[in-house]
């Protein structure tokens, strides 16, 4: 050994097995990596359980993330040993003070016998007692613990020499007379038994006061300390009390062999109910204050009231660390583990803490020394009054309080230091102390000391330094780890968070290490997640773990086995037993779903101001009962709580699902509730409330369907609202930035009305995207509780026209529709073909031939798809067409060909009803001798003298037809071309249809529409996928979707008019179950389809499906929801059916075409229709479709104006530089951001979201646009509703170029010309707006273009297609060479017509106004004054302008007999200055009586400042001139007309005084003037 190593006090030295441990650590790690992956790459489809995944997600990233943190304090753990002989060899003269802290609160939670007892331990230390000052803090000011400790103070005079002199351990009389009952040496029995007596006695004595409840007066007297208590003190207000008992330095302070006594304090601060008292943390600080007067020593150790001295060389233990020459100068505190005497062999509540006492705060002890856990620690006096570290600083050991003082001063002094009002506006609780204001005074004490450069060591020697009293009912331990948790936490998301209050201060591992207990509360989220959610999962078959057989499993089994083996092996290692680390895990739940939750929520509520900290002491003691249950090991319950009820209620949720590991756990739970009938059992009422919360669980097991909210909407609702406000702005900023007339303004108000409609569009688009939901059907559930008795089920197939739907696309249809996974006899497909052909007819004959063979097929292999075209379309093998050879041997095999004689067309035919297949009759078996569906072939009557009434027609024939053959409670409507592609879609129906608690409510639920021809980019945005996974899920939160006409199952009485009612019940057996006449049932059928039948009748208004609009089929399911039924979305994650999407753009316009004009019936506007019948929200979801049409108008407009502008140098936003910039980008950017990620979060790629965009601009300028206008024309009475069916076929040409997503043309159409127009036109437009920055300098561009041109540039770019249909492409399918003439042509006349309109422009109104100002003085002054009222520009120009008054007899403005009355109001009004003044009056009466005032007042008006023209004519006598003409104007007046006046004779001295030196013209009329006068005018006329 070292020589400095000889002189060290104390060695560290690492655990050992670390290698092994890290390599286990490491494999874990992995485990949990490939355990995220497997998460983050599994997530199930919307409606499959995603919710719950993604919350499993989240919780294993918790707790990995938790994992990854206590790794801190494994990693490295140390072990500290001190060499006690070293310290007595170097130091034992010369040891230092120590001052002892006990607190206690409450006499009847802390019993005054228990503290004592723990006191004299304190007191006995193997330590000189002149060197030790025990305080105690009685935070209750109780009489009864003063009496105690006065006790004490007497019997301590024997206890410390016994100790002494037998050298006991432990030194706590309670502890030590209970472990042995007679002494070690038998010749010390009877000082043994006097000394057990004599505490006995002391102990009764005491606790016969605490039950009596007063001291008696005899023993008051004995002492002056009682005098403090008066009548009243109570322990919420009182004086301080400072008691010292023994004074060490005092020569009577002695036992009874004569040596020192430690001096004992007793101390009650003041408590005032106006002042807080800062709990234990105050108490803590009074005593440093007080301490610091009577001993003030260097060393401080604190214990709790229950924690005895358990080692009586603790304090030494300690000083090897404090005076170890190396490191002592660091160590700031030295902490000792709690541990417990009253801990039972498998530790039934997890209290032990044996993993925290060996192995964490070993591991934390590493990086800069363990927290400071608030009792069993030895602080530096210093560090706890805010010293920070330095290099330089040395402690004085010696220091401290020597000399004996008087003992009533020192007291009086001492109660100064305990008053409510000393920490006033000082620093104690924040820089110096204990710290205030968090329930774990200690650890934030602790951090805040280890931050201000400070270490601690961890202390743990073989024999415990201290044993209190652990929790022993549940109620205690719960409440215990409560305090602990919301204290911890409240650190973690203070300012004084590890990770934020440590940085930069302590090391990151032991940031890390504070923070293993401050995220404790926080557990209880993701454990309360993983112990419910799985369970429920369990319940409602979604799987949340990988499949048995997936190599996934392999890393979720390895992380729980071994991290529970570890886990074990540690425990064990430290002390326990197997069954205390299994207690350990079941304690381990129960805190985290009570303590450390109800620790969350109120530290919430503590942050949000909704609490106030509160401190709750743990009671130290229990009844007999209590003590025996808890020896055997038997849980405590007993009270009712909600914590309990928490416990009881996931137990028994667990036990219901039968979730095998957390049922065992909880076996205890399950007596507690069912089995025990001691008092400690779980209360009735709790056991009743568990079940009460669990049985709507087990009642959701009875539900065929759940309903789930899609996650994100509050991220998604905050973008929202975020959007919104930038609308606003923008609105607002069109609204406020109205250009001027003759600068854009017509093309800026037409910009704030598409804005304003885009905008109120876009508010209606949030009904379905602000709370979609997702349905989940539960099959199991509905096969267990209905099996045979399922309903029976008509499917109605509508086709029209063989051309455009070829029969063998419909039969392919037919048998997959045949071959449903239920029971066959239950099912009758009916086809109606609106076309009459016997093409079809035989098609389905051949079908029912075939299914005899196909449906048993499907059901042996169980494929999927079962349309065999699908099933087969990886089959290269091309269909043979039957020969008309064959076609004609085949028409003699039924009777049904006879039904097509000569005469028969499609549009002119007699009804046809063919019973293919009767389900019915014996004979109707396939191959296996199994029942076939029953199959139908139905052809109405057709004549031209009646309206057929399209699809609505035909699906209104089909259900009176159906109800005479099989009249099937539910009926199920597809097109031809929507084969079924799940098996289970009808039982998928049946779960929303039958399911008790809302299957009354459902009129018929909607299945999605698919297709199977889709690109990958989804060239003509057919895919739907938006409107599919979002938009009908947002519709179905406020009462449903709408039905749009195919894979839709109907409740057949709602089909047939039937408002909802509570007290109505379907009757699911209903239907023809008996076989009929086949012939007979024909007839009967056939008389319902005939053209007559609905005559006079309510079908297609209040009876079947809607007639009248080309979109019947939301018009009918918008009646239904009308008459107070709901509908429900089905879109399981196998597609129910899968049909053919157009395949080329003329296609795709046709159809939304139809659908747009279909939905703006103006009659059926659902916020008319629908107003009182259905929720506000639901009838802006049926808007939005009804909306599509008119988005035309500002779309065209959106697309052409702001190009035109551009090139124009029109600006119609705002400048680059301008703040208004931001909300226009914002709104643009947000929004096509948030439609992209919805697009590709719903199945499409980035370009097939751009495609939709492409698609979004061209279905809204022809489609919506055509659509618009027909319905306009519809409404007026100018057309007809009609209905194209869309063809489901293409040619091979077509086909290879969709299916290389090429954009289809090919044929001239007015829709073609307008989107080739308006691309060429942008195109154009951006180059010259483009030409013109260029030429112009940047100034355009920054001025107003920018967005033009990103606009512009937009379009452009995504019209690319369209330019290469019209310049670059050469297949047949480019856009005609006479559409692009066309569009070029378009684009020319767009271009004259603006420039025509430049010519005609107001250029007048760019004028500056000084030059317009200018313009306007030249007018007459009835004209100038005129253009004020032009607009707001014009208003000041008049005035502004130099003045120019002509009042003429031709063109006076307000009559010729008084003109006097008008000119001084026209000279008023303005400011001058003049430009012309030009009078021609009469000779009247005011002139008469004071010509030369009143002219002279005109002309000295401020409005003929620096007059320049002027013409003054008067018609009557002839006046003097005014001298001011001469003398105002004599700089500035060029020219001068004057008639009717006499001017005054000048001789040559006042010749001056006619000078007019700038005058150019002069004009003289009827005047009198001498020759002089005039030689001095004209002389005085220089120019």
């Amino acid at each position: 050994m070292s020589e400095m190593e000889e002189k060290r006090l104390f060695a560290t030295e690492k655990f050992g097995g670390r290698a092994l441990y890290r390599l286990h650590a490491a494999t874990v790690f992995l485990g949990i990596c490939m355990v995220l992956c497997y998460r983050a790459t599994h997530v199930p489809a919307a409606g499959s359980g995603r919710a719950a995944w993604l919350g499993m997600l989240a919780a294993e990233l918790w707790f990995s993330f938790y994992w990854v943190i206590t790794q801190s304090v494994r990693w490295c753990p140390i072990r500290r040993r001190t060499f006690k002989d070293r310290l007595a060899a170097r130091y034992e003269g010369r040891l230092p003070s120590v001052d002892i802290f006990v607190c206690t609160a409450d006499p009847q939670s802390e019993p005054p016998s228990l503290v004592m007892a723990t006191v004299l331990s304190l007191m006995a230390y193997n330590y000189p007692p002149e060197k030790l000052s025990v305080y105690l803090s009685d935070d209750g000011g109780s009489i009864f613990t003063f009496y105690a400790l006065l006790e004490t103070s007497t019997f301590a005079k024997h206890w410390l020499p016994f100790c002494r002199r037998h050298n006991i351990e432990p030194r706590s009389p309670a502890a030590y007379f209970a472990e042995s009952d007679k002494p070690h040496d038998p010749h010390d029995l009877e000082e043994w038994s006097c000394i057990k007596d004599m505490y006995e006695e002391m102990t009764e004595r005491i606790d016969s006061v605490v039950r009596l409840g007063k001291v008696p007066e005899e023993i008051k007297v004995s002492h002056k300390g009682f005098s403090e208590w008066n009548s009243g003190i109570t322990s919420k207000d009182h004086q301080p009390i400072v008691q010292i008992l023994i004074d060490g330095k005092g020569n009577n302070a002695v036992d009874n062999e004569g040596n020192v006594l430690p001096t004992l304090v007793y101390m009650a601060r003041e408590k005032r109910p106006q002042y807080h008292h800062n709990f234990k943390a105050g108490a803590m600080n009074a005593l440093i204050r007080v301490s610091s007067i009577i001993s003030n020593s260097p060393v401080i150790l604190n214990v709790d009231c229950d924690m005895y001295s358990n080692n009586n060389d603790s304090i030494r233990d300690a000083l090897c660390f404090f005076l170890d020459e190396e490191m002592g100068q660091k160590i700031a505190f030295v902490q000792f583990p709690q541990n417990y005497n009253n801990m039972t062999k498998n530790n039934i509540y997890g209290n032990s803490f044996n993993v925290i006492n060996q192995v964490e705060l070993s591991g934390i002890d590493t990086w800069g020394g363990p927290l400071y856990i608030g009792t069993g620690c030895f602080h530096r006096r210093e560090t706890l009054c805010g010293r920070k570290f330095t290099k330089e600083y040395k402690e004085d050991w010696g220091r401290g309080i020597k000399t004996q003082q008087h003992i009533g001063h020192t007291e009086e002094k001492a109660k100064s230091l305990a008053t409510c009002s000393y920490e006033h506006n000082t620093q104690w609780g924040n820089e110096i102390g204990v710290k205030y204001g968090i329930a774990v005074e200690d650890v934030f004490t602790g951090l805040a000391i280890h931050c201000r450069g400070w270490e601690s060591v961890y202390c743990n020697p073989t024999r415990p330094a201290f044993i209190g009293v652990a929790p022993t009912t549940l109620a205690q331990t719960i409440l215990q780890h409560k305090r602990w948790s919301e204290g911890n936490l409240s650190i973690f998301l203070s300012k004084y968070c590890p990770f934020l209050f440590g940085h930069g201060k302590t090391r990151l591992l032991h940031q890390m290490g504070y923070s293993i207990y401050g995220l404790w509360a926080p557990n209880s989220l993701p454990t309360l997640y993983y112990v419910i959610i799985p369970s429920l999962g369990l319940l409602k078959g979604i799987p949340l773990f990988p499949e048995i057989m997936s190599p996934w499993i392999t890393p979720f089994i390895y992380v729980s086995i071994v991290k529970n083996i570890y886990s074990a092996y540690e425990a064990i290692s430290c002390g326990d037993t197997l069954r205390g680390w299994w207690n350990g895990q079941r304690m381990w739940m129960v805190r985290r779903i009570t303590s450390y939750l109800y620790g969350t929520i109120d530290t919430i509520r503590k942050l949000l101001g909704l609490s106030k900290m509160g401190f709750v002491i743990s009671p130290k003691v229990s009844d007999e009962d209590e003590s025996k249950r808890y020896e055997q090991e038997i849980m405590e319950f007993g009270t009712s709580s909600p914590e309990y009820v928490i416990i009881a209620t996931v137990a028994l949720l667990n036990l219901v699902l039968l979730c095998g590991l957390l049922v065992i756990i909880n076996i205890p739970i399950y007596e507690a509730m069912f089995l025990r009938k001691d008092r400690g059992r779980i209360p009735f009422p709790v056991t009743l409330a568990s079940v009460g919360f669990v049985t709507p669980m087990g009642e959701m097991e009875k539900r065929l369907f759940a309903t789930e909210k899609v996650g994100g909407r509050a991220l998604y609702r905050l973008h929202a609202v975020t959007v919104l406000v930038g609308i606003c702005m923008v609105l607002c900023y069109r609204a406020t930035h109205v250009p001027a007339a003759g600068s854009g303004r017509a093309a800026w108000l037409g910009m704030l009305a598409a804005e304003l409609w885009f905008s109120f569009y876009w508010v209606i688009t949030q009904t379905v995207r602000w709370a979609p939901i997702r349905r989940r059907t539960f099959k199991d559930r509905l096969a267990a509780r209905y099996g045979e008795r399922l309903p029976c089920v008509d499917i109605f197939v509508c086709t029209a026209d063989p051309q455009s739907e070829p029969p063998s696309l419909v039969m392919a249809t037919i048998l997959s529709l045949m071959a449903y996974n239920y029971p066959t006899e239950k099912l009758s497909i009916y086809l109606s073909d609106d076309g009459g052909s016997i093409l079809t007819f035989y098609a389905m004959w051949e079908t029912s031939t075939f299914a005899k063979h196909w449906v048993p097929f499907c059901r042996r292999h169980n494929i999927e798809p079962r349309s065999p075209a699908a099933y087969f379309a990886e089959s290269d093998k091309p269909r043979d067409p039957s020969t008309l050879e064959e076609f004609s041997s085949v028409k003699v095999n039924h009777k049904g060909f006879s039904e097509w004689d000569i005469g028969i067309t499609s549009k002119d035919h007699h009804p046809i009803v063919q019973i293919l297949i009767d389900g019915k009759g014996n004979d109707e078996v396939d191959s296996e001798g199994n029942i076939l569906p029953t199959l139908v072939y139905m052809a109405r009557e057709k004549r031209p003298h009646y309206h057929h009434n399209f699809k609505a027609g035909a699906m209104n024939t089909l259900i009176r037809v159906s109800s005479v053959i099989s009249d099937s409670p539910i009926i199920l409507n597809v097109d031809c071309d929507m084969y079924s592609n799940n098996i289970d879609s009808i039982r998928d129906a049946l779960c929303f249809f039958l399911d008790e608690e809302m299957g009354q409510k459902i009129a018929f639920v909607q299945c999605p529409q698919n297709y199977n021809n889709m690109t990958k980019n989804s060239i003509y945005g057919n895919s739907f996928n938006v409107m599919n996974q979002v938009e009908l899920s947002g519709m179905d939160t406020w009462g449903g979707p709408l039905y749009f006409g195919t894979g839709c199952f109907h409740r057949r009485e709602t089909l047939c008019g039937r408002r909802f009612t509570k007290d109505y019940k379907e009757d699911w057996d209903r239907g023809i179950q008996t076989h009929q006449h086949i012939d007979h049932t024909e007839e009967k059928a056939k008389a319902l389809a005939t053209c007559t039948y609905e005559h006079n009748m309510q079908w297609g208004n209040e009876i079947g499906v809607k007639y009248g609009i080309a979109v019947e089929d939301v018009f009918t399911g918008l009646a239904i929801h009308c008459r107070g039924w709901e509908s429900v979305y089905c879109n399981p994650p196998k597609p129910a059916f899968i049909g053919v999407g157009p395949t080329t753009l003329a296609q795709t316009i046709l159809q939304h075409k139809r659908w747009s004009e279909g939905t703006l019936s103006v009659k059926y506007c659902p916020l008319l229709f629908g107003h009182g019948k259905i929720r506000f929200l639901h009838q802006l979801g049926y808007s939005l479709p009804s909306l599509w049409a008119p988005n035309s108008l500002p779309t065209v407009y959106y697309v052409v104006i702001p190009s035109l502008g551009l090139l124009k140098s029109i600006p119609l936003f705002p400048e680059v530089m301008s703040p208004w910039i931001t909300p226009f980008l914002y709104v643009s950017i947000v929004k096509n951001i948030y439609s992209a990620y919805e697009a590709i979060s719903a199945g499409d790629t980035l370009r097939g979201w751009w495609n939709g965009q492409r698609m979004w601009t061209v279905k809204r300028i022809t489609s919506y646009l055509y659509g618009f206008i027909d319905t306009i024309r519809k409404s007026l009475g100018l057309s007809n509703m009609g209905f194209v069916v869309s063809p489901k076929v293409s040619d091979e040409d077509e086909l290879k170029r969709y299916e290389q997503e090429i954009m289809e043309f090919g044929m001239s159409s007015p829709e073609y010309v307008i989107i080739a127009t308006i691309a060429l036109l942008n195109l154009v437009c951006l180059m010259g707006g483009l030409c013109q920055i260029l030429t112009s300098g940047e100034n355009m561009l920054f001025n107003g273009a920018f967005l033009q041109v990103l606009l512009c540039g937009l379009l452009v770019t995504i019209n690319i297609p369209i330019y290469e249909a019209m310049f670059l492409r050469k297949d047949r399918e480019r856009i005609p060479f006479s559409v692009t003439l066309a569009s070029i042509g378009f684009s020319t006349l767009a271009r004259r017509v603006e420039e025509l309109e430049e010519c005609l422009e107001d250029h007048f109104s760019r004028l500056p106004d000084a030059v317009v100002g200018d313009i306007v003085s030249f007018l007459p002054t009835k004209d100038g004054a005129r253009t004020q009222v032009l607009s707001s520009r014009w208003r000041h120009l008049w005035r502004s302008a130099p003045f120019n008054v002509d009042l003429q007899e031709s063109n006076q403005p307000f009559g010729w007999r008084n003109p006097v009355s008008e000119i001084p109001r026209i000279l008023s009004s303005h400011p001058g200055p003049g430009r012309r003044f030009a009078i021609h009056f009469c000779d009247v009466p005011v002139l008469r009586d004071s010509p030369d005032t009143t002219l002279d007042g005109w002309l000295q008006s401020p409005a003929l400042r620096n007059l320049q023209q002027l013409e003054f004519h008067h018609g009557g006598r002839r006046p003097p001139l005014p001298a001011s003409v001469m003398h105002r104007f004599s700089s500035t007046l060029r020219i001068a007309s004057f008639g009717g006046f006499c001017f005054p004779d000048e001789d040559g001295s006042n010749a001056s005084a006619l000078r007019l030196l700038l005058l150019q013209q002069l004009t003289l009329v009827r005047v009198t003037v001498s020759e002089c006068s005039l030689r001095a005018l004209l002389a005085g006329c220089p120019v």
